[in-house]
């Protein structure tokens, strides 16, 4: 049935959902450059930069989990065009926040829309895709996410030489609200997910057994959020959701605090506040161009190498990066700057040639179409908690143990990664979406079959 789908169909599908991400990495890495000009104008505490910088990924971490089990009930296309209409009313209200409490409350909103985004375009890619592309496709939606750190830090930029005002980030944070508004626009035109209303359709003839009362008998399948911890899935769901926690914990705390980080290890140069802030700026741009090239690569070599090899090649070189950046920048102040340099540069490169696509990818591909965005947008959410729990306390652990604590803390994250990468129990790259839920659908009668076997020879035996 997929590769039925003509070529049109799947550049529109692969082009308006690689916008949405596009979008939610603009927000992102804009909010970067951002982070200091609040900074100088407001002056607020450590712990309230952490606030400003955590309320996305605290929003995000319930969009994801809300809106994901929403799309496997009412649809995909819906919501996707309820979450951009979301995302823009919440990015013009950010540029217009009166203080600091407005400012985290805004936040928060344009954090729900970005992470409602994650579950349902990987649900959506997964299922409009041919298996010979699918890969590809989703690979390349999450290399236009990357895509949006350049571009984000120079139309940052652009801003700031323009006005070069304190008050710049205003502007910055409502701008996301331009390209929101023509994705808006280009969704209403997509169709429905086919695979999505082909089970809908087949989920209201099924039956499954239950127990009930010691016996186990037909009823109408119904799925939850407990679904995913049954016997049959909770090592999938431990394992996507913990290492993608794990991603975005050094992902994103590398991401908003590139320029605090840079010009912790002495890279900024001497001047005024526009001198010493255009200068990082520049910086930043230049080693985020490494994420790109990582994601560009992992679009062609994923369906080649592997969803799981590709993510183990990724955690292990981002570890070796940050721990070796850590221990130059605690033991050498000064001296190594090119090293530590090239350290920034492998960890952007491996943190996307790996995971950062590949987390994504995963889980939309390890669970069942019933369960897809439920499964997808719980480990989205897991993982935007991640990145909460990382942009609240790493401006606290700076301030009080230094910039070493930090990396060094972050490449325990990528270590920790690998090592759960090694129990994903299967590779998905040559399973079609069908194959999936029919493998999940055969496990399941499997299961249920050897319970009933079981109650019928306790019977016997009593």
């Amino acid at each position: 049935m997929m590769e039925n789908y003509t070529k049109a169909l799947k550049l529109q599908v692969l082009i308006i959902c690689s916008l949405g991400l596009f979008i939610d990495g603009f927000d992102l890495y804009i909010t970067s450059v951002a982070a200091p000009l609040i900074n100088h104008q407001i002056h607020v505490t450590a712990w309230a930069m952490g606030m400003i910088q955590a309320a996305a990924p605290i929003g995000a971490t319930l969009g994801a989990i809300v809106i994901g089990r929403i799309s496997d009930k009412v649809g995909r296309k819906s919501l996707l065009m309820f979450n951009l209409f979301f995302f823009v009313i919440a990015a013009l209200l950010s540029g217009m926040a009166w203080n600091t409490q407005t400012l985290i409350l805004f936040r928060f909103l344009v954090g729900f829309g970005v992470g409602a985004d994650y579950p349902i375009c990987a649900a959506y890619i997964s299922e409009m895709a041919p298996k010979s592309s699918r890969g590809k496709m989703a690979a390349f939606a999450m290399f236009m996410n990357c895509m949006a750190a350049p571009v984000g830090i120079f139309i940052a930029l652009i801003i700031f030489k323009v006005y070069p005002q304190a008050n710049a980030w205003r502007i910055m944070l409502a701008f996301g609200a331009i390209p929101a508004a023509i994705g808006l626009v280009l969704r209403s035109k997509l169709p429905e997910s086919f695979v999505w209303n082909a089970q809908k359709r087949m989920s209201t003839n099924s039956e499954s057994w239950v127990e009930n009362g010691g016996k186990f008998e037909a009823k109408k399948e119904q799925t939850n959020f407990k679904t995913l911890f049954s016997p049959q899935l909770l090592k999938i769901t431990l394992i996507v959701s913990i290492c993608w926690f794990l991603m975005d914990i050094s992902y994103y705390g590398i991401a908003l605090f590139t320029p605090s980080i840079l010009e912790a290890l002495h890279f900024s140069t001497q001047g005024n506040f526009i001198t010493s802030t255009t200068k990082i700026v520049e910086q930043t741009m230049f080693v985020n161009v490494f994420i790109v090239i990582g994601a560009l690569l992992s679009v062609l070599y994923i369906d080649k190498i592997g969803r799981i090899k590709l993510q183990k090649i990724g955690f292990f070189f981002s570890f070796i990066a940050l721990i070796v950046l850590g221990m130059i920048s605690l033991f050498f102040s000064t001296g190594m700057v090119g090293v530590m340099l090239m350290c920034f540069i492998m960890y952007n490169f491996f943190i996307n040639f790996g995971p950062g696509i590949t987390t994504w990818i995963i889980p939309a591909e390890m669970y069942p179409t019933k369960l897809r965005s439920t499964g997808q947008g719980f480990a989205a959410g897991m993982a935007k908690f991640g990145a909460f729990l990382g942009t609240l306390m790493l401006p606290v652990i700076q301030a009080k143990f230094g910039i070493s604590a930090v990396v060094l803390g972050l490449a325990v994250t990528m270590l920790l990664g690998l090592i759960l990468t090694f129990a994903l129990p299967r590779e998905t790259a040559h399973l079609s979406i069908e194959e999936i839920d029919e493998n999940f659908e055969n496990e399941q009668k499997k299961q249920n079959s050897q319970k009933i076997e079981n109650q019928d020879y306790l019977e016997a035996i009593c």
